[in-house]
């Protein structure tokens, strides 16, 4: 192992053991550069003990982009083998998600404005949206904050989308503009306590339907066929809800009736395809974006 850098091997033998890591990654940022210049070199020269463990701290620092090829095509064949077996994961979803028919998903890179995809399992959308900001730099110099998009394998004839992109489909403009591209687009946001719940439905280029707790109306549109009427609520009385309110309050709810609830998937939920990932700039790849990804 390289003298330079006496501090790598045990922040390596940290990471081994998992312990602390985000105090493991303060302190490889600390090194700067020249701990990045150390990890490069024990993935070349070793010692083999520690090679996978270097390699996992350069993502945790988000230097992927300095990788050599030889490590580059090695990752790229373990994906391809982690792809053939694929499955759903136990991990926690994100609040927030937006689901578009499994036939039309392609409309989503455009409508989103997604670029540089790449083939991803489960393991790997969903830790990449944990770190799914990187500020890098743009063509003429300037800082520039770029995000990334998950776009899942197929589940029950649904494809959805996670990551900080989805956010903009908040604004009803943005929804109908995914639902221009891939026929439909539905749109679910809860929070970590499941206090407020937001859902809408979006069918060529137009919102059709939506709900959103607090917000005054909370309801939009009318009410659809495979709606509760508000009468069967057990508080209901008259003058109490709008006019054109409903029973389906839950983002969760909505999305289990409709699409696929990503908390609801398991071992025998159809699958077929395979996920991608990508972001928000050409260019950018996801070698800047800090965090060690799963797969």
């Amino acid at each position: 192992m390289s003298t330079q850098n006496p501090p790598l091997e045990p922040l390596l033998l940290q990471i081994a053991r998992q312990d602390a890591l985000w105090q493991v990654e303060k302190d490889l940022k600390a090194l700067g550069p020249e701990g990045v210049s150390g990890l490069l070199e024990i993935r070349r020269g070793g010692p083999g003990t520690l090679r996978r463990h270097a390699l996992h701290a350069l993502a945790m620092l988000g230097a992927g982009d300095e990788l050599d090829d030889r490590d580059r095509r090695a990752l790229e064949r373990l994906v391809r083998i982690k792809l053939l077996d694929d499955r759903p994961l136990d991990h926690h979803c994100p609040f927030m998600w937006i689901a578009v028919p499994a036939a039309a998903y392609e409309g989503v890179f455009d409508a989103l404005g997604l670029y540089d995809r790449i083939p991803a399992t489960m393991a790997m959308g969903m830790s990449a949206v944990e770190h799914g900001t990187a500020v890098t730099t743009g063509p003429e110099g300037e800082e520039r904050t770029v995000q990334r998009a998950f776009v899942t394998p197929e589940f029950a004839g649904w494809r959805m989308v996670f990551g900080g992109p989805v956010s903009a489909c908040a604004e009803e403009e943005v929804l109908a503009r995914v639902s221009a591209h891939c026929g439909q687009a539905h749109f679910y946001c809860r929070d970590a306590y499941d206090d407020y719940h937001s859902w809408a439905i979006a069918e060529q280029g137009r919102v059709i339907r939506s709900y959103q707790t607090y917000r005054e109306p909370a309801w939009t549109g009318d009410p659809m066929p495979w709606e509760t009427p508000q009468t069967e609520d057990e508080y209901w009385e008259p003058g109490l809800y709008e006019a054109n309110a409903s029973c389906e309050t839950s983002a969760n709810g909505v999305a289990e009736s409709l699409t696929v609830d990503p908390e609801n998937i398991d071992e025998n939920t159809p699958m077929s395809g395979h996920g991608w990932l990508a972001v928000t700039a050409p260019g950018v790849g996801n070698g800047p974006f800090p965090g060690a990804l799963e797969i």
